[in-house]
């Protein structure tokens, strides 16, 4: 009897706070419908392109390996992971200029206005320094990959710094998101002083 008492006083604190994370979560999906911008099309119709061009070679292998062997594509699986590689770091600039990357905001949406508005504003900033050191170290390492003519292992025999230059590419394009960010920012500021 008194166990069930216990479990009954306890049910309602268990509520209210059930109750008060599903307020906050729907606060917090509230707070990210803003107005996101879209991508750009020639960046959608290039990371897209690769992305498909590469599902459908390695569709063609699968079927073909079932059906007739022989004309399998031995280079597909090569072409496929630069190309793969090469749509992830491009669609890196959409992903950070349209507020998607993962991120842990639950934490932050608690803060104040203004201090929510710091740590925004500090988080680009960060972004983008880490943007300036990925694409200078990236081009280093891809420069050495093209100096000294490495190339895979496979028959193929591709020049590896095709496949490293995928990341300073995607860093540049996600450098550049995070300036539109900090622009966009840093003019909504200048708007509300006005």
């Amino acid at each position: 009897m008194q166990a069930k008492d216990t479990v009954q006083a306890a049910e309602p604190t268990g509520n209210r706070l059930y109750e008060t994370l599903r307020q906050k979560a729907q606060a917090d999906l509230e707070a990210e419908a803003h107005d996101v911008p879209e991508s750009h099309p020639i960046e959608s119709l290039v990371v897209g392109g690769l992305a498909t061009l590469a599902l459908v070679m390695c569709s063609y292998n699968v079927i073909v390996r079932l059906v007739a062997p022989s004309m399998t594509l031995d280079f597909v699986e090569e072409v496929q992971v630069y190309m793969v590689i090469w749509a992830v770091f491009l669609s890196l600039g959409t992903v950070t200029l349209m507020d998607r990357h993962v991120k842990s905001d639950f934490f932050i949406n608690m803060f104040p206005p203004k201090l929510k508005h710091g740590v925004e504003v500090l988080a680009d900033v960060l972004g983008l320094i880490f943007c300036v050191f990925a694409v200078y170290y990236g081009s280093a390492v891809a420069y050495q990959a093209w100096d000294f003519g490495d190339v895979s292992t496979t028959m193929l025999r591709m020049p590896l710094w095709i496949y490293f230059a995928a990341l300073p590419a995607g860093s540049f394009v996600m450098g550049l998101a995070y300036i539109v960010r900090l622009y966009r920012k840093w003019f909504k500021r200048e708007q509300q002083h006005a």
